[in-house]
């Protein structure tokens, strides 16, 4: 009965462990001009959704926090002929962390796409670029598939404390005969 009780409580910090895990990844971190620029996303990975961007900007000189910088991100994806670009302001506003700035941009397909993050502060202008890959919009299912999941492996695990406790308590009754 104990090792029942601590293979739930396991499955449960298991479970905690992956549905609260900290987001976020460094997608793009270089110098330019004065600053260090690091752009953040949700997940190493993007999809082609509306998604979170987050962008740090640090003095070079001796990596503290810029604060009353102006930050644009660019999205570019040149396919065949076309030329796709998203673009979206990144403010402190928008960031849960007050010392980043966010964006908010939906990402219309998957592929390859270079972005740009350009920051103005202090009189010095600087823009970073990088290749990220997006890849296509998940399905609902496969994003929420551990809650699904969780009800019922509950419901499992009680059936069977339930049938343990019979079992122990008939033994018992058994053995006082």
């Amino acid at each position: 009965m104990l090792t029942l009780i601590r293979s739930f409580l396991w499955l449960a910090f298991l479970a905690g462990v992956i549905v609260f895990a900290d987001g976020g990844a460094v997608l793009l971190s270089k110098d330019a001009g004065p600053f260090t620029i690091t752009l953040f996303g949700s997940s190493d990975t993007l999809r082609a959704v509306k998604t979170d961007l987050s962008v740090m900007v640090q003095r070079q000189s001796d990596k503290s926090n810029v604060l009353d910088a102006t930050a644009m991100v660019r999205l570019r994806k040149r396919e065949g002929g076309n030329i796709g670009e998203v673009a979206a302001p990144a403010t402190r506003k928008n960031a849960t962390n007050k010392l980043l700035y966010a964006a908010h941009v939906t990402i219309p397909t998957p592929g390859r796409w270079t972005v740009a993050v350009d920051v103005r502060a202090h009189g010095s202008e600087a823009t970073v670029t990088g290749d990220v890959q997006v890849l296509p919009a998940e399905t609902p299912m496969k994003s929420r598939w551990a809650y699904v999941v969780l009800v019922p492996v509950m419901i499992v695990l009680f059936i069977i404390n339930r049938w343990l406790r019979r079992k122990r308590r008939d033994f018992r009754l058994e053995a006082r005969r």
